[in-house]
């Protein structure tokens, strides 16, 4: 079938897709930190059941670390963590995992500083890179952004991310664009129509990547009227009979 934008009649999954959906903004609503979100009820056992529905073929793709995907939703899901850093089969195989830049060791105790000195922000540290938030306290955003560029323009194994009232400081490497294709590249996803749901610019790499590949990139903001809950209505309509 062809995929459409998400005016409604919505597009609709088929059981030949390969799903791959980003975690912050897109299957959960946004909170004041990382620690603080709320996986609604049901979630990930919709998850689950999709995931029998696709043979396998869902992935979580994500800026955060493995350990924090899986106490959200369990082990049970292939997984790119920290944007393609490290990659998980369907299987539990780790496929890839990329070598971290030494010099976020550097910077960090200059961040760490930072935040302590402006109360509301936090330093989320992970193998891969140093993620500042100000979604708490949103007048410090400016001040932490010069910083963050400040510290990493130096080093050229170092690249900005900017996200949604955040800023990620990660290791030059895979973005989640690349961490889709090499997904499509083995079973069960290979083969398979990807579609893709993100929410920020992070995801737009693997936005453009499902589309090259002949699937469906969404944008939440576009396609589901900025709400994580339209998503989440959408993947469980799948799970009504008949519906996939």
């Amino acid at each position: 079938m062809r995929f459409m934008s998400f005016h409604p009649p919505y597009a609709v999954l088929e059981r030949d897709a390969a799903l791959f959906l980003d975690i912050d903004g897109t299957l959960l609503d946004f909170s004041p930190s990382p620690e603080s979100v709320i996986v609604p009820p049901g979630l990930p056992e919709c998850l689950a059941r999709l995931q029998q529905r696709l043979g396998g073929a869902l992935a979580l793709v994500s800026g955060r670390s493995l350990a924090d995907i899986d106490r959200l939703f369990g082990p049970g899901f292939a997984a790119a963590a920290e944007h393609g850093a490290l990659l998980r089969g369907a299987d539990g195989a780790l496929l890839a995992r990329h070598q971290p830049d030494p010099a976020l060791a550097e910077i960090a105790p200059s961040l760490r500083q930072a935040v302590a000195a402006r109360p509301g922000t936090l330093l989320e540290e992970k193998d891969f890179g140093l993620a500042l938030h100000w979604r708490a306290a949103p007048e410090h955003g400016e001040a932490l952004t010069a910083l963050g560029e400040k510290l990493a323009v130096p080093h050229s194994g170092l690249v900005l991310l900017p996200a949604k009232q955040a800023l990620e400081i990660r290791s030059r490497g895979p973005d989640k664009g690349e961490a889709l294709a090499a997904f499509m590249a083995r079973p069960p996803f290979r083969g398979r129509r990807p579609v893709f749901i993100g929410d920020d610019v992070t995801d737009e790499p693997a936005i453009e990547r499902a589309r090259e590949l002949g699937g469906a990139g969404l944008h939440v903001a576009h396609d589901f009227r900025g709400e994580p809950e339209a998503v989440r209505q959408w993947l469980a309509s799948h799970l009504k009979e008949g519906a996939l």
